[in-house]
């Protein structure tokens, strides 16, 4: 037996021969499997995710729903008294 199969049986891994080239068949089994277990917030954000996938880019019923509003008059078409009412609604004031 040559030097080197010597050291291979000594690790311990079966081989097999091809010319002068010595190359491990098989690689000893791990001890247990790995498991990945996700927090309950990353199993939200995941859902979150995927919800927000699923969402269109541009939600047409809104944008209809701000034309009709806008034809109506129930909104009026200056952005500045539009965004001042926005802040207004979400600070409580007025």
């Amino acid at each position: 037996m040559d030097l080197l199969n010597q050291g291979l049986e000594r690790v311990g891994g079966p081989t097999v021969h091809a010319g002068n080239q010595t190359t491990a068949t098989a690689a000893p089994a791990p001890a247990s499997t790995d498991a990945v277990t996700l927090s309950d917030d990353a199993k939200l954000l995941r859902t979150a995710m995927q919800a927000l996938r699923e969402t269109p880019d541009i939600r047409q019923d809104v944008v209809e729903r701000m034309r009709a509003a806008l034809d109506k008059g129930e909104i009026g078409n200056d952005a500045g008294v539009l965004a001042d009412a926005l802040i207004d609604s979400w600070t409580g004031e007025k």
